[in-house]
């Protein structure tokens, strides 16, 4: 599948807790005093340190209580409504209790949980004691979310047996099809397979709630707090002194394992950022926003990590250089498969840009292209990394090789070093302001261009999509606002809020017998353009936009209820001599027509409408052929997307752009990323038709008079 197509970047850490998978493994102790003294401080800084501090009323309360519930039960399988009527009487209190630090509602709902897993702990093996029948015509819902919880206990029996049998069909479907491509030896019946398929099952759940039973009280504290923080705005969050340790060595550079970063949702692990240069960004299969569900080792039996504390799921996915993983995935389309990864070293600098000229048959224009997955520095001064030091080298090579337009490609690109975005933009403009950040209750502050230079003077073209996000919004809206460049893809991510941690045992005074309190990490400001509006929840809308697989798919921030809102601020004074774009609407037409009569675009909108419908039919037959039909049509229609970019584009010819930096990298680890990406270019429609865009404006009757007039 295409290099671009199946990489999601997001280098801005999310915040509810967030893990990766390189958690230390420490027991952590916690008195009702010291939960009080992080309790008060966690609303104590809200309050006071958020951008956008929200009213502590009965609506918080319910959100909280209902929330929490879902995270301590998002499967609906151990409280039913029994016990959430002997927890009613919290709704509309637990405003009132956290302003006197009573945690009565969290020691309420652990005493009932954990009295509820214990009771079903022998669902499982009385259920998977019997043969399932998998010949008639139930159908299962497989959204939690479209679940309610059960009335009583029969009936939560009865979901628990439906659920299992679920699981068992999953496993013998793929026992059936694994038999199917063996030779040479006596088949099973099916009756053998399904007696297999229960004892695996069996076995699975046994682990898992050996795993589930670890869950410790520090670890539903974290998560109440979380479910506070959460409803200020998704990314302010509670980190314990463990969890911040993690978030350091996360921001160290080079780190052991499959890079991704983990997060609890509900019962559910989500991946939540994947690490540029590590084996998940190379292997391309595994996105963000995924979810995983079961994790084995090399030829071991998968564990079901379902409610699984994160530092346990943590524990079994990370392992030695060399050593393989397979991870059970549930796909945004609700289909599952499993990726089998090989664990590495995670060095970023396999991240760094890449460049290359471009040509196409058709036409005698030079295309530069600029691949920057993520805005790097490592602040050690001239001699240091720095995302716009290697963009600006790069754009000397090719203007140096005759470039008669740029295409900047920021797609899957969620931000880094705010001082890049603003030097890359400066490199296009002359001296001015970028972006504008503002603080509650304070004047904008303005980070300028202060460079008079001109770097690049011609077309450009900049891509994104909706997986550009933080910096990458920041250069796009402000290259947008100067009229600079044509942006075109899709609509952005909408993070436009800026976020500190705040040392708890600084902030508080005293209290060293409770110590250390943790931190937290809190939205403090937000983005702003130049003209003003927020890159908040809206995002850069693409002056050109372009069908995207996601276009149907709740993406980015407007996916978070507690998202900030939008807003605008003054407008500052910004304006470029340099180039503008008289004929955006004659280029959006043209690039209209292209789109129109591209079978490949055309496929594109009509996965991505699959893939709506697919993730709201979200019932499944409980029917062994049926189920296998079911299974075998979306791996059909994933396989048929991914031909659509495995295809080389006609004509396109590629010169890369070589630049040499010092690096851990061998040399053939170094060609085969080279060589990679190289390939994943040649069979990208969207790098071709930005060619096509920039050919429009070269070959434009505006930019000719222009040019016109510069020579005279």
């Amino acid at each position: 599948m295409n290099y671009r197509t199946m990489i999601k970047i997001i280098l801005a850490v999310v915040a509810l807790g967030a893990a990766s998978i390189f958690y230390t493994d420490q027991e952590v102790v916690q008195s009702p005093e010291k939960e009080q003294v992080i309790l008060q401080s966690v609303m104590l800084a809200m309050s006071q340190a958020h951008l956008q501090p929200i009213e502590i009323n009965d609506d918080f309360s319910a959100k909280i209580f209902d929330e929490f519930l879902e995270v301590v039960d998002g499967r609906k399988r151990f409280l039913v409504k029994e016990d959430i009527a002997q927890l009613e009487s919290y709704r509309y209190e637990l405003d009132d209790n956290l302003k006197v630090l009573d945690l009565s509602f969290l020691d309420k709902v652990m005493e009932i949980i954990d009295g509820k897993i214990a009771k079903t702990k022998s669902f499982y093996t009385e259920i998977l004691a019997e043969p399932f029948d998998f010949s008639n015509s139930e159908l299962i819902e497989i959204d939690f979310e479209k679940l309610d919880f059960e009335e009583d206990e029969a009936a939560l029996r009865a979901r628990w047996e439906e659920r299992l049998k679920y699981y068992t069909l999953q496993e013998l479907e793929e026992k059936v099809k694994a038999q199917k491509t063996v030779k040479d030896e006596e088949p099973k019946s099916e009756e053998e397979l399904e007696k297999e398929a229960r004892e695996e099952i069996a076995t699975a759940y046994e682990k898992w709630y050996e795993n589930y039973e670890k869950l410790r009280r520090s670890d539903r504290f974290e998560q109440f707090l979380n479910v506070i923080t959460r409803q200020y705005d998704p990314h302010s969050a509670y980190f314990s002194p463990k969890g911040k340790q993690d978030f350091n060595m996360r921001m160290g550079g080079k780190l052991e394992g499959i890079g991704a970063q983990l997060l609890t949702v509900g019962e559910l692990t989500q991946v939540v950022s994947i690490v540029p240069g590590g084996p998940v960004w190379k292997d391309e299969r595994l996105e963000v926003n995924d979810f995983i569900l079961k994790v084995a080792q090399d030829g071991e039996q998968a564990v079901d990590i379902t409610g699984m504390r994160i530092d346990d799921v943590v524990t079994l996915i990370r392992g030695p250089k060399g050593t393989n993983v397979t991870l059970t995935i549930q796909k945004k389309d609700e289909s599952q498969v499993d990726i089998e990864i090989e664990r590495d070293v995670i060095n970023l600098e396999i991240a760094r840009a890449r460049a290359a000229m471009l040509e196409t048959e058709d036409s005698d224009i030079n295309y530069g292209y600029i691949d920057l997955p993520m805005f790097y520095n490592s602040f050690d001064g001239p001699e240091g990394n720095s995302s716009a030091k290697d963009v600006a080298s790069f754009i000397d090579s090719l203007k140096s090789e005759g470039m008669d337009g740029l295409i900047l490609d920021l797609r899957d690109n969620l931000g880094g070093a705010l001082v890049d975005a603003i030097d890359i933009s400066g490199l296009f403009i002359e001296q001015g302001p970028v972006v504008q950040v503002k603080s509650k209750d304070r004047r904008p502050y303005i980070h300028k261009d202060d460079n008079s230079s001109v770097i690049y003077d011609g077309p450009l073209i900049v891509l994104v999509n909706n997986f550009s996000a933080s910096a990458s919004e920041i250069v796009a809206g402000a290259l947008q606002d100067y009229g600079r460049a044509v942006i075109v893809g899709s609509q952005t991510f909408g993070k436009g809020s800026v976020q500190n941690f705040i040392d708890l045992d600084r902030a508080i005074r005293g209290n060293a017998d409770v110590k250390p309190l943790g931190e937290i990490k809190l939205t403090i400001q937000k983005y702003y353009r130049v003209n003003g509006e927020s890159t908040q929840l809206r995002g850069v809308l693409p002056d050109i936009t372009l069908p995207d697989s996601y276009d149907f798919l709740p993406t980015g921030e407007r996916e978070n209820e507690s998202a900030l809102a939008w807003s605008r601020i003054q407008e500052v004074e910004y304006g470029q001599d340099v180039l503008t774009y008289d004929n955006k609407e004659e280029l959006k037409e043209k690039s209209a027509m292209r789109i129109q009569g591209s079978e490949e675009f055309a496929a594109i909108t009509e996965y991505a409408t699959w893939l709506k419908d697919n993730k709201d039919n979200t019932m499944y037959p409980l029917d062994l052929n049926k189920y296998m039909e079911r299974v075998d049509e979306l791996k059909a229609k994933a396989d048929q997307y991914g031909e659509i970019f495995d295809k080389p584009i006609p004509g396109l010819k590629i010169r890369p752009v070589k630049m040499d930096f010092e690096s851990e990298i061998t040399q053939e680890a170094k060609d085969a990323r080279a060589e990679a990406w190289q390939e994943g270019v040649s069979q990208d429609i969207y790098i071709s038709e930005a060619t096509s865009i920039v050919d429009d404006i070269v070959k434009s009757a505006s930019y000719a008079n222009l040019q016109k007039k510069i020579k005279e």
